[in-house]
């Protein structure tokens, strides 16, 4: 069967258009790539190892940190459900707490701490924004916590520590 050329464009429009579409207008992105993980908890025992200012506190270097696979899939877990549900904060809108999704993940330690960011494109500009805050200072600097795991999800930021 000969079909004039423009209807079997429309044709192709028609038919693959609803395919395509929603391919191409997806605005979420996958995690990050797994390399660049080793670039956060690198990133965060530098800063361990060489003590920092945080607010007005000088604190002294501290042991690092190592990396915990259920911290980082709470992390993940946190940063991707903040995105989707369109909200920032330590407590999800159903009311779980950073301990509670650890927990969630298998994590069995008695402590968890958190930091959070929004909006930042890279592992550096994170850090950087969380170092100049006291309270995120203080949480990466923390002598209590021996692991970490974080994560990124369309630039909502979660950094997971345990004991």
């Amino acid at each position: 069967m000969n079909i004039p050329c423009f209807c079997r464009f429309a044709l192709f429009i028609a038919c693959c258009l609803p395919v395509f579409l929603p391919l191409a207008c997806k605005k979420e992105t996958a995690l990050p790539d797994a390399r660049l993980l080793p670039e956060m908890v690198d990133s965060v025992n530098l800063l361990r190892s060489k003590g920092c200012r945080c607010g007005t506190d000088s604190m002294p270097a501290v042991p690092p940190l190592v990396w915990n696979a259920k911290l980082a899939a709470a992390a993940a877990a946190h940063a991707k459900d903040m995105y989707v549900n369109n909200y920032f904060s330590h407590i999800s809108p159903q009311g779980s707490s950073p301990i509670q999704r650890a927990q969630q993940a298998g994590y069995t330690g008695s402590y968890v701490g958190e930091n959070i960011g929004k909006g930042y494109t890279t592992i550096s500009a994170v850090m950087q924004a969380w170092q100049q805050s006291e309270a995120h200072c203080k949480a990466m600097m923390d002598t209590l916590y021996k692991e970490m795991g974080a994560s990124e999800y369309n630039e909502y930021w979660v950094q997971e520590f345990g004991r």
